[in-house]
């Protein structure tokens, strides 16, 4: 029964807590409510150990990752606090960096062990100017306004319009599927950078031999990295994927090594030189089994769709359109499965000011204001629905559309000049 619990809870992520203290993460799962889902933070079972500790009128305050707050992990966590409403004031640096020489966004965390109709937040924009002088973002948040979903808090003049869009249906994830890039545990053998096509061949820089080398073109599926993808532009790329499966519609299946050798020898052999590096992949996964796949082959047959892609970060909104079936890793793929949202116009949606503007506020914001795209973000953005037997709605989808198509038509040729450029 202590009236005050203060700290700085260490920010060790559980994955690297069972590589050396297995015993005690099942001991976290078994005796606190907030380590029950995915791979949580042990911060938080710190948050759940102080609200123990102090008496019905105690007080609580916590330097923490402010992660939790709409991370899927963090979800317990929140549902803690908004059941007994133990919430009575946030100070939100948001990207801000507090700590000198270590990357952290953090939040101040303040609870009373009673239940509270609201509680004051603050955004700090400025850390010098909150500790010199208070000056931040102020607002009242009622307790109805939170629970167990993701905490986006927004207050001043811009609540209104947040909430306006917050309510909006449908959302991307009711008539699309957001898909993450393949995963080869093993980038510097699969990846060739430089590539030039010679006929039924493809010459490449290896980052593991430190050479070029010469491979069979069928063997391989263009590849692009999240620094490519950019707002309305082409997708353009001199990375190869060494891709040994075969791959339809409905179905992907990884060759035989039988298969391999006939089909591509020059690719199996280079394979082959670094048969032990791929077999002792993933903790040795792939000893004594096909050791020439790929670590996590992740959506293998929807790369070949006409899709929109964004990276994992970037500062603007940065979706572009691909239907030339390039594979990718550090980014996202998105399907529209509604036959009434085309792909320009759902592309104009995303890049829009307004829709970014959002999605910042539901997103974590990264040093520097990069905006972290992630699913379960990307899935919450807004889609304004159209009525087509409107003709005044009809003719925004229509403008909207012309408008985006244009966009990359530019892009595409900008890009072709610039490249006739390179080659004089």
């Amino acid at each position: 029964g202590f009236d005050a619990v203060i700290g700085n809870p260490p920010y060790v992520r559980i994955q690297t807590l069972k590589e050396w203290a297995p015993e005690e993460v099942k001991y976290y799962k078994k005796k606190y409510s907030v380590a029950s889902k995915g791979n949580y933070d042990i911060y938080l079972v710190f948050v759940e150990r102080g609200l123990n500790l102090i008496k019905s009128s105690g007080l609580f305050g916590y330097i923490l990752p402010h992660k939790f707050f709409t991370a899927a992990y963090g979800e317990p966590l929140r549902k803690l606090i908004s059941d007994g409403k133990y919430l009575r004031q946030i100070v939100h640096f948001g990207h801000q960096q507090v700590f000198k020489g270590a990357t952290t966004y953090t939040c101040l965390l303040f609870l009373q062990k009673k239940r509270n109709a609201s509680f004051l937040l603050i955004q700090v924009k400025n850390i010098d100017l909150w500790r010199t002088s208070n000056i931040a973002i102020k607002g009242e948040i009622t307790s109805e306004q939170y629970g167990l979903k993701d905490w986006n808090f927004v207050i001043g003049p811009e609540q209104s319009v947040f909430k306006k869009l917050q309510k909006m249906e449908p959302i991307l994830k009711t008539l699309s599927h957001t898909f993450v890039g393949t995963q080869t545990s093993a980038e510097d053998v699969f990846v060739l950078e430089q590539c030039k096509i010679d006929g039924q061949y493809i010459h490449g820089w290896s980052k593991i031999e430190n050479r070029e080398l010469k491979i069979e073109l069928d063997a391989i599926k263009w590849f692009v990295k999240g620094r490519h993808i950019r707002r309305y532009e082409p997708l353009l790329t001199d990375y190869a994927l060494i891709c040994p499966y075969e791959i339809n519609d409905n179905d992907f299946r990884l060759f035989s090594e039988s298969e391999m050798k006939s089909k591509f020898p020059l690719t199996f052999e280079y394979l082959s030189r670094h048969k032990k590096y791929l077999s002792e992949r993933e903790k040795g996964k792939f000893l004594g089994k096909e050791w020439w796949a790929f670590g996590y082959p992740k959506s293998m047959i929807l790369f070949q769709k006409s899709k929109i892609v964004c990276p994992f970060y970037h500062i603007i909104s940065a979706y572009t359109y691909d239907n030339r079936g390039y594979f990718f890793k550090t980014g996202y793929g998105i399907l529209i499965n509604d036959s009434n949202y085309s792909y320009p116009y759902i592309l104009g949606l995303l890049n829009s000011r307004l829709l970014f503007w959002y999605y910042q506020k539901i997103c974590t914001v990264m040093r520097e204001g990069y905006s972290h795209y992630m699913t379960q973000y990307i899935e919450q953005i807004p889609i304004c629905t159209i009525n087509f037997s409107d003709p005044a709605d009809k003719a925004r989808h229509d403008k909207v559309v012309i408008l985006v198509e244009l966009m990359l038509t530019l892009h595409k040729q900008r890009a072709e000049v610039k490249t006739d450029h390179d080659k004089n």
